[in-house]
């Protein structure tokens, strides 16, 4: 009889060592299989965010200025602001990939990157709404869980060979 964690198996010394193993080494594995995942779901944001249209220079139409698409430097923001957060362990391994930090706009003032993003996600009173937030959200789902599905695959098979 061989102590797992907190329980007692009776079997071979190798499903043991083997389960042993995989104990120590389950927060590693998560982690490695979440962060294939998230870059997947980055990548998708990436290639949404390129796809956004972009607004030339503007010109007011009976005194007021038209609702526009974002501008090149902001879709450029954008991209280069784009990352994957920290790896936090909870309950289960979590993180987010969304946007960060701040860029100057045409006036040379400081705009979170983030409020940029959720106002071509969701429109303003002086932008029209294009969803690439949401539209990454669907279209990365299914292909995220198999990308994690895969390394957690690999990563367990590497360790009980």
């Amino acid at each position: 009889m061989s102590k797992v964690g907190d329980y007692y198996l009776l079997g071979g010394n190798e499903t043991v060592e083997m389960l042993e193993t995989l104990t120590k080494n389950a927060e590693g594995i998560f982690k490695q299989s979440v962060y294939k995942g998230a870059g997947v779901v980055a990548d998708e944001m990436t290639r949404r965010v390129k796809e956004l249209k972009t607004t030339g220079k503007q010109t007011k139409v009976n005194g007021k200025t038209p609702r526009r698409y974002c501008y090149e430097y902001e879709k450029e923001a954008l991209i280069d602001n784009l990352g994957i957060a920290p790896m936090k362990l909870r309950k289960s391994v979590n993180t987010k990939v969304g946007f960060s930090g701040y860029y100057h706009n045409k006036s040379e003032e400081s705009v979170p990157v983030p409020l940029l993003a959720n106002s071509i996600n969701a429109g303003t009173s002086f932008m029209k709404k294009q969803a690439f937030i949401n539209a990454t959200i669907r279209g990365s789902k299914s292909n995220c869980i198999e990308a994690m599905q895969k390394q957690l695959d690999k990563s367990i098979n590497e360790i009980t060979r």
